[in-house]
């Protein structure tokens, strides 16, 4: 079995085929627009994730992102300035939680994968024998290896390619917090657990390669470190 290992910055990705769900939607490359989502939250210090259905380039290794309107030179919050990037897809609606998380989900994104029940998981890592989860890409990594996930891949959507790798050699953090054992959780409640203890924001994309079957690509995108970004303008 090949074992090609995908190196995406602040992500770490799942990878399934199966049955085709729903019609394919466009996208760009995210290394283009994550960025931008990404620089979006972290200046407020904000979390959340992102729910898609995207376009499988074969010729590609990492998903795409939805197709965003530039909000160059806009003021506003972080909510406001999300919104207006995704504004002209309608099946995307931004919101913001109580505790102020964004999501970030198109209505008609499969939820089968995010219901799948996890009756145990501890985030110790499963290439290492006692090696923890010290950060956010990392603790999604020990999440997708889990019986039940793998189960679902091999019963319901069919694997084509393990997944491996954690993004960038520096998403291996040696201490740090970790994410605490998890009981009878779903998919979608452990992801949301991941953010309790890490800042950033999950995504989760479906599309169709050239044969329409499905794939799915799920990850974890870490906020950036304050020094590295400019606050958001206000509004005046």
């Amino acid at each position: 079995m090949s074992m090609s290992v995908c190196r995406i910055a602040m992500a770490v990705l799942l990878a399934l085929v199966g049955s085709c769900l729903s019609q394919e939607k466009g996208g760009v490359d995210q290394r283009v627009a994550q960025p931008e989502a990404q620089r979006i939250l972290s200046s407020e210090g904000r979390s959340g994730s992102l729910e898609y259905w995207g376009f499988c380039d074969p010729n590609k290794d990492w998903p795409n992102f939805p197709e965003p309107r530039s909000v160059s030179n806009r003021t506003g919050s972080a909510l406001d300035l999300l919104q207006w990037m995704f504004a002209d897809n309608p099946k995307m609606q931004v919101t913001q939680e109580r505790d102020g998380k964004i999501r970030m989900v198109e209505t008609d994104v499969p939820q089968d994968f995010l219901q799948v029940k996890i009756h145990h998981i501890s985030f110790s890592m499963p290439y290492r024998n006692g090696a923890i989860a010290h950060s956010g890409p990392m603790a999604v990594y020990a999440l997708l290896n889990t019986p039940e996930v793998i189960a679902f891949m091999d019963q319901n959507i069919g694997r084509k390619v393990p997944w491996e790798g954690w993004g960038t050699p520096g998403q291996l953090a040696l201490e740090g917090p970790s994410v605490p054992e998890l009981n009878h959780v779903t998919v979608e409640q452990a992801l949301n657990e991941v953010l309790q203890t890490f800042s950033g924001f999950w995504f989760y994309e479906n599309c169709h390669d050239p044969q329409g079957r499905r794939k799915i690509s799920v990850g974890f995108v870490i906020n950036l470190p304050q020094d590295n970004y400019a606050p958001l303008p206000k509004k005046e």
